[in-house]
């Protein structure tokens, strides 16, 4: 196959980019990361030079036999309880399965490792489920020696070529921040989770117990 870097398509980085820019009063403030490519959470937060369990990994899942999706976001340290989540869903542990690398790349506009924790930002929206325990990452410190992406990279969205990223206050200290691939397996976000839930906008995700 061709390599994981070609076959990505940075348009559902570029649409949540574009929806993070446009929520004001106040600005999101977000940390972009630009590191090699990352398929695991291990990979990835050894990229970032943060804890494992300071990562969101999201997952898609389907209900067998119907075209029924949602995304499932959890600690990276953590793991999935299937019958928690299917019946968050309204149906037996058995009805549930993870999508196909097909349906993550039709659903989400990525391939797996890359898929963002914004389901209703996908080109097919879907309901997030938050895993209640996301909501209290550890406190961060930055490390100067990762790779801040920057606006002229090219993955950057045309149309926002004079935006500037939302500045931090301190990029010593993040409290509260969750960090994540946004779209692409080279690219890692780090925002707070207050933030994260109003850029998700609050009819589009349910918070809940669903790891084990």
């Amino acid at each position: 196959s061709a390599d994981a870097a070609t076959e990505e398509d940075s348009g559902t980085f570029q649409n949540i980019m574009r929806h993070i820019m446009s929520v004001k009063d106040p600005s999101v403030p977000i940390l972009l990361i630009r590191h090699p490519p990352v398929r695991t959470s291990v990979e990835a937060s050894n990229q970032r030079q943060v804890p494992l369990h300071s990562g969101a990994k999201a997952m898609l899942v389907c209900q067998k036999n119907t075209d029924q999706f949602a995304l499932v976001v959890l600690p990276a340290h953590l793991s999935c309880n299937n019958k928690k989540i299917a019946a968050t869903l309204g149906f037996p542990a058995s009805k549930l399965r993870m999508a196909t690398e097909e349906e993550v790349r039709a659903i989400t506009g990525c391939i797996p490792g890359a898929v963002p924790p914004f389901g209703a930002l996908f080109p097919q929206s879907v309901q997030t489920l938050i895993d209640e325990s996301t909501s209290h990452p550890p406190p961060l410190t930055f490390n100067p020696q990762v790779t801040l992406f920057s606006t002229s990279d090219p993955e950057w969205p045309a149309d926002l070529a004079h935006v500037p990223l939302p500045e931090w206050s301190n990029h010593q200290q993040r409290e509260d921040c969750i960090n994540f691939n946004i779209g692409m397996r080279t690219i890692s976000c780090s925002i707070p989770f207050a933030d994260y839930l109003r850029v998700l906008g609050e009819n589009n995700y349910s918070i809940c117990d669903i790891s084990k």
